[in-house]
Parts: C-alpha cells; sequence; structure tokens
C-alpha cells in the first residue's frame, strides 16, 4: 500500500513537470502573438450580444459570425487604419515645419495678441519664453515613433491582422463551446466559475464602453472639429484629446483650450470662436450625453485608473496596448471583486 501510494506521487510530480514544460513551450509559440489574441477575445466580448441577435436571425452560427467579423473589418479595421495613416503623414509633416521651415509656429504672434497683452507682464514673460517648436516637435515625434511602430514591419502587420479576424471569427462561432469547456478544466464549482467569467466579462465591457470608448468619442469630435478650423495636426491632437479625455477634472481642454488659444495667437478669431463653439456643444456632449447611456446598467470605472493602465499598456506593449492595459485591469479589479466577495471562503460563493 506504501510502495503504490509512492509510486503515485511519482507520477503525479513527473505529470505536473511534463506539463509545465510543454506549457512553457506553448507559451514561448505563442507569446509572439499573446497581445493579438488578448485584442481579439476583447472584442469578442463587446460583440458576442450583437452577434447572438444576429446568430437568432440568421439561424446559422458560422454565417453571423462571418458577418460580424466582416463587419469589423469594414466598419473599424480599414477605417482606422486610414486614419493612423493620416496620422503618420500629419506627424512627419510637423516634425518638418517644426525642424525646418517653421511655417505654421512661425504664424504664432504672442506679442501682438490682444489677449496676451491683458494678462500680467510676468505671465507674457513665461509665455515668450514657451519654445513652440521644440513642443511641436517632440509631440510629432512622439506620434510618429508609436503610430510608425504599427507599420515598422509590412509582413508582421499582415500577419497579425490575420490572425486577429480569425481568431475573432472562431471566438464568435465557439464561444459557448469555449466557456463549457475552461468551466470542466477549472477545480472550481460550475456556479462559482460562472460567476467569475460573468464579472469578467461585465467589467470588461464597463471600461470600453464607460470610458474608452467616450474617450474616443471626444477624440474624434475634437479632431473632426479642429480639422475644420485649421489646426495643424488636427489628427494627432484628437489622438492626444483621447488621453486627455481620460484625465480627472481637466479632461479635454487640456488639449482643446491650446488649440483654441493657437487660433487666436495666429489672428483666426473666428476660427477659434467656432471651435470654442464645437468643443462645448459637441466635444461636451459625449460626455454629458452619450456617456450615461453607455454605461448605463454597467459599473462605472475609475478614470483616473484607466488613464494609468492607457498610458502603462501603451509603454509596455506598443499602440495596441491602449486595450490591453485597461483590460488586464478589468480582470485585476473583476479578481478583487470575488476576493471581497469571499471566492477564497469556502460555500460562500
Amino acid at each position: 500500500m506504501h510502495l503504490q501510494s509512492s509510486h503515485m506521487t511519482i507520477e503525479k510530480w513527473f505529470f505536473l513537470f511534463v506539463a509545465c514544460v510543454i506549457i512553457y513551450l506553448f507559451w514561448q509559440v505563442i507569446q509572439p502573438f499573446a497581445l493579438v489574441l488578448l485584442l481579439s477575445c476583447v472584442v469578442a466580448i463587446i460583440l458576442s450580444p450583437l452577434e447572438r441577435r444576429l446568430r437568432a436571425i440568421l439561424k446559422h452560427g458560422k454565417l453571423s459570425a462571418g458577418a460580424m467579423t466582416f463587419a469589423v473589418l469594414l466598419l473599424i479595421f480599414i477605417p482606422l487604419l486610414l486614419i493612423l495613416l493620416l496620422m503618420a503623414r500629419q506627424a512627419s509633416d510637423l516634425i518638418h515645419a517644426s525642424l525646418q521651415d517653421k511655417s505654421w509656429i512661425e504664424q504664432i504672434n504672442p506679442t501682438t495678441s490682444p489677449i496676451v497683452a491683458l494678462l500680467p507682464e510676468s505671465v507674457q514673460a513665461q509665455i515668450f519664453s514657451i519654445d513652440l517648436s521644440e513642443l511641436g516637435s517632440t509631440v510629432a515625434s512622439w506620434a510618429f515613433q508609436n503610430i510608425g511602430n504599427l507599420f515598422s514591419s509590412t509582413t508582421k502587420f499582415v500577419l497579425n491582422a490575420f490572425l486577429f479576424f480569425m481568431c475573432l471569427y472562431y471566438l464568435l462561432v465557439d464561444r459557448d463551446r469555449l466557456a463549457k469547456e475552461l468551466m470542466e478544466l477549472s477545480p472550481l464549482r460550475d456556479s462559482m466559475d460562472s460567476k467569475i467569467f460573468k464579472r469578467i466579462v461585465c467589467t470588461v465591457r464597463s471600461v470600453v464602453f464607460g470610458v474608452l470608448l467616450v474617450a474616443i468619442i471626444q477624440g474624434v469630435f475634437a479632431g473632426i472639429g479642429m480639422t475644420i478650423f485649421g489646426v495643424p495636426g488636427a489628427l494627432i491632437w484628437g489622438m492626444l484629446t483621447i488621453l486627455a479625455a481620460l484625465i480627472p477634472l481637466v479632461g479635454t481642454g487640456l488639449v482643446l483650450i491650446p488649440a483654441i488659444l493657437f487660433l487666436f495667437f495666429t489672428g483666426s478669431t473666428g476660427a477659434a470662436i467656432g471651435l470654442l463653439i464645437w468643443s462645448v456643444v459637441l466635444v461636451s456632449m459625449a460626455d454629458n450625453f452619450i456617456g450615461p447611456y453607455l454605461i448605463s446598467g454597467s459599473t462605472h470605472m475609475h478614470a483616473f485608473l484607466v488613464l494609468i493602465s492607457v498610458l502603462g499598456g501603451l509603454s509596455a506593449f506598443g499602440a495596441i496596448g491602449a486595450i490591453a492595459g485597461p483590460t488586464i485591469l478589468a480582470a485585476l479589479l473583476a479578481l478583487i471583486e470575488l476576493y471581497k466577495s469571499g471566492v477564497l471562503t469556502k460555500g460562500k460563493i
């Protein structure tokens, strides 16, 4: 009996050792594409309610999943790709303008601005000391570098895009079967597994719809407004507006107010007033009206935590980190909530 027990212990540890080695090797295989797979999982979580409704109409899972995947390609991926290409071009133009002819920067003449003249002399001195050329060049270089990383290798970009859409399709088709398989593999009770999945899904949707989507809408409105009223590099400033929208208290004003002042300083008073009205009416509307509609029924995530996760994600993972960071935050907050509710206490869930 003792020999049999020892034999079983050896088998168990041998199995665990082999399992760890294989899992490690498997991670080495998929690690280059881990962020792409994570992004496809997030998109699948967001789209699954729509796909479920479409499946009920079409009565065919593969057809509905294929239609949703094609819709993402046509309505989101291609327009986003075009916008990124335009942003890269604008960033290149701004860098050239800042370092070479400085044509748009030289339009700014604070010494002749009636607004600056009303300020105290100490404040005027601070404004005159700002190196606008260096500031514009720094922002443009940062945007150009981060966008350029996406297209640093055309082959890698095409491969990642292909894997994303293939993974998205199969996640939409087989999500119920995959969830069932994960529940069977989990040592926890099915009721606990179901609650964990539900909390993580709700938290991911809350992050995306409650904060990120509203910030993206505000950035889009801001970028359109700055394009209409003639702010150089409007798409780049629109992207920065998305990040600024996540900052508590100051929000989009961190980018829009300097843009409005730029138009005033360059003598475009009418354009400045127009951008001011556009910002108050449309950009603010996204936060005050669209935001509450999108986050209704979900837990609103604190904007500061989302900001840190977005910036940290960009720093750690590149451009795709804008989604990866908040997703990791969502999983962490879901685990914290489960821990507080007693997930580790036997019988509480």
